[in-house]
């Protein structure tokens, strides 16, 4: 057995050991730790701006007339409820949109409110949460694994996010899929322009896709069915891109995509489902009227390169710098004199 004074020699550095790794531990929460400036709003006084804001614009949306002047009219009315102005509200956007963190909580914060009080008044459970329940494994199984909350921008620096889920032996020829997703958007001008492309690509580089347009604050779903997919070729991966589009002569104007709640389901074909096989091995048709161009589908493609061939009628718009016309120096009239 140790003497005492053995024992208080070992116990002694062990808790110094121990304080030291305890105060680097709290010096790093603590340096880690983010105080909002004073000109930002709180973060439970942003969160139910935030929360009437979609509110306003979905109502919005559903009313007939022009949309955008709706919008204006329902978000300011926001403002006014709140004691804030515009200018407040950007300010703090732009902060907190630098500091992802903080506004992926408040939009946790948000769907779980939503779910509660729609939950609350009887309503019946949204198509997300259905899918949600699902698991990794089985017949029907949940696939996704990309962030579970994203934002993206309206400019060139991060107005792109892909996820590519590799295939793996659960997968089976025959499969096939569907993507869901919640959408909410903040925007300075009109520019409410995004993209949701799903790709599901075989082995023999064939690939089926559908893709979609988002235009508002709602939920969207892309289905790549049972009638497309190839039955006897194996996949290789299944990949989901999004894109936000911007407007070059006004990089400046804030514009923010917020994506919650993605849902990437797996449908295993079931014994005596009938599958459609493409005759031709090259060539496999996409189940959507938005699908790109039958150049594109063997080979990567950019996002301005995608964005151009989408066969619907509205583009992404991209002004072209105005071309500057010198005025010409007019005519002089050939004055007559006359004879004398």
């Amino acid at each position: 057995m140790p003497s005492a004074r053995k024992l208080q020699n070992y116990i002694r550095p062990s808790l110094g050991r121990g304080l030291g790794v305890g105060l680097l531990l709290f010096f790093l929460f603590v340096s880690c730790t983010v105080d909002l400036p004073s000109y930002v709003i709180s973060e439970g006084r942003m969160e139910r701006i935030l929360y009437d804001y979609h509110l306003a614009q979905s109502m919005a949306e559903s009313q007939e007339g022009d949309a955008e002047a709706n919008r204006y009219l329902y978000v300011q009315k926001v403002f006014e409820k709140h004691h804030i102005t515009e200018a407040q509200f950007d300010t703090s956007m732009v902060w907190y949109s630098g500091h992802a963190s903080h506004l992926e909580d408040i939009y946790q914060r948000l769907d779980t409110r939503l779910e509660r009080e729609s939950n609350a008044a009887g309503l019946n459970i949204s198509e997300v949460e259905q899918y949600s329940r699902y698991t990794s494994e089985g017949d029907t199984a949940n696939i996704w694994k990309g962030r579970e909350i994203f934002f993206l921008h309206g400019n060139r620096e991060g107005n792109l996010y892909t996820v590519v889920i590799p295939a793996d032996s659960t997968y089976r020829p025959g499969d096939s899929f569907m993507f869901h997703t919640t959408n909410r958007f903040i925007v300075q001008d009109s520019q409410r322009e995004a993209y949701i492309l799903m790709q599901v690509t075989y082995t023999n580089d064939s690939v089926a896709s559908a893709t979609t347009l988002v235009g508002g604050d709602n939920d969207i779903s892309l289905h790549i069915g049972r009638e497309m997919v190839r039955k006897s070729d194996t996949i290789r991966s299944v990949s989901c891109t999004f894109y936000f589009a911007f407007d070059e002569q006004a990089d400046d104007a804030f514009r923010l995509w917020a994506v919650s709640r993605p849902v990437l389901l797996r449908y295993h074909a079931q014994v005596g489902d009938s599958v459609a096989i493409v005759a031709d091995a090259d060539t496999l048709e996409a189940d959507t009227s938005r699908s790109v161009s039958e150049q594109m589908r063997h080979r990567r493609v950019s996002p301005e390169e995608f964005r151009d061939n989408q066969d619907i009628d509205r583009k992404i718009h991209v002004v072209q710098k105005r071309q500057v016309v010198l005025p010409s120096e007019p005519k002089r009239k050939k004055v007559i004199k006359p004879r004398r």
